[in-house]
């Protein structure tokens, strides 16, 4: 196990969340945000420039849980 370095606290709950990820809707093309784990309806001016989200299947994170890291391997070695 790796030595811990440092530790610093969160100067507050909403500095430990991430930042808000966009997300599109495959089914409706509907633009929404990932906020706080909640996903809401977003306008084009809110959406722009935001990180578009990792989504992950169940199984792929279990995978991952498990130690098998198929689904991160670089395709170019």
């Amino acid at each position: 196990m790796l030595p811990v370095v440092e530790y610093r606290q969160f100067a507050d709950e909403e500095e430990a969340w991430p930042p808000p990820a966009s997300v599109i809707d495959k089914i409706s093309g509907e633009y929404l945000i990932y906020h706080k784990g909640e996903m809401r309806p977003s306008n084009s001016k809110e959406y722009k420039g935001l990180e578009i989200a990792a989504v992950w299947e169940a199984h792929h994170i279990v995978d991952r849980i498990m130690g098998d890291d198929k689904w991160h391997r670089d395709p170019n070695r």
